[in-house]
């Protein structure tokens, strides 16, 4: 198969679900840690991280949906809003 078919071809699968196998807080600290030690390309380490769960994770994913405006497909929406988080990653653009 070459290349540009198996882009083709590709798709994701998302079997996302409420229940986290380890608890919030190891999330939490695994993503502090390893934030604190991955510096970018300059060795800034300006990147910053939110974690959202529960309610917030909630309320992010209907905003989310409020934005795009139905130019996003609401199951696409609904696959990540399934999950028991959400991990946004920010980086400063030079």
């Amino acid at each position: 198969m070459s290349v540009i078919t198996g882009l083709e071809k590709r798709r994701s699968r998302y079997l996302l679900n409420k229940e986290l196998p380890v608890a919030k807080e190891k999330v939490e600290e695994v993503i502090k840690r390893v934030t604190e030690l991955v510096p970018d390309a300059f060795d800034m380490k300006s990147a910053r991280v939110v974690a959202a769960f529960g309610e917030e994770h909630e309320a992010l994913w209907d905003e989310i949906e409020r934005v795009f405006e139905g130019k996003v497909p609401h199951d696409k929406i609904q696959s990540f809003r399934n999950g028991a988080g959400t991990i946004c990653i920010f980086t400063k653009k030079r």
